[in-house]
């Protein structure tokens, strides 16, 4: 059946043969919005648009990022039904982190649809964070091609039980603000967190917290709780300073 389904794969699409190949073996499915899917793949360094923000993958990226994120915690609140709302936000953040969306893109075979300028070609790390940002963009483009039900369901079959497992992930610790303050200990730098301001949103405060290494801001994030901004920034300000291993 899947001989029969790739010949009239290729059949159907033969002039798009090159791109069709290693994106059905990611897919799994013959998708029908073929320029989405080309979008998703494509970085703003090589954007030869006057509008940047409709060629490259930058929206798609936005909107599959927002996907992602209700369905893991779609699927976090139906695996875990008892557990509460501070451990369902924190298995959600380990589930989409920069670091880990990028190694599961790896994983994937992503990097190697990715097109983008070639001075990035030899920056190993930059290519994983590029492959983690297309990752979402192919998330926002299925969503875009064949609604909410549809990407839930690629993303339980072909992310979770083969590049996540949510039990092993329960059992790991992820407390970027701590490997902060060991890198500050290590230089011997000033590390402080700094509440920007607060944000009313009916009844639901957001903080926005601001990583700053002697005097100077790294990286800023935005959270329900102070404890949750200072680990999304912690985890901004890890990337930033190369603390994280690829």
């Amino acid at each position: 059946m899947f001989n029969s389904l790739l010949k009239f794969y290729y059949t159907s699409f033969s002039k798009n043969a090159e791109f069709y190949q290693p994106l059905f073996r990611i897919l799994g499915y013959c998708p029908s919005r073929l320029k989405l899917y080309r979008q998703a793949f494509v970085h703003n360094s090589i954007s030869n648009s006057s509008d940047q923000t409709t060629y490259s993958n930058e929206r798609l990226e936005y909107l599959g990022d927002a996907v992602l994120d209700l369905v893991i915690a779609d699927l976090l609140y139906r695996k875990f039904p008892f557990q509460g709302e501070g451990f369902l936000t924190e298995m959600r953040s380990k589930s989409v982190s920069r670091k880990r969306l990028s190694q599961i893109a790896t994983d994937m075979g992503i990097q190697e649809m990715l097109n983008f300028d070639k001075s990035i070609k030899r920056n190993h790390a930059a290519v994983r964070s590029l492959a983690g940002n297309a990752l979402e963009a192919l998330i926002g483009a299925i969503y875009l091609d064949k609604g909410y039900v549809f990407t839930l369901r690629f993303i339980r079959k072909k992310v979770l039980g083969v590049h996540l497992d949510f039990d092993e992930l329960k059992e790991t610790t992820e407390n970027f603000k701590s490997l902060l303050n060991q890198y500050a200990q290590r230089t011997k730098k000033g590390l402080l967190f700094e509440v920007q301001n607060k944000e009313e949103d009916s009844k639901i405060k957001i903080y926005i917290i601001a990583v700053k290494i002697d005097g100077e801001e790294i990286a800023r994030a935005r959270g329900k709780s102070k404890k949750i901004a200072e680990q999304l920034a912690s985890e901004k300000a890890c990337d930033i300073l190369k603390l994280l291993k690829n």
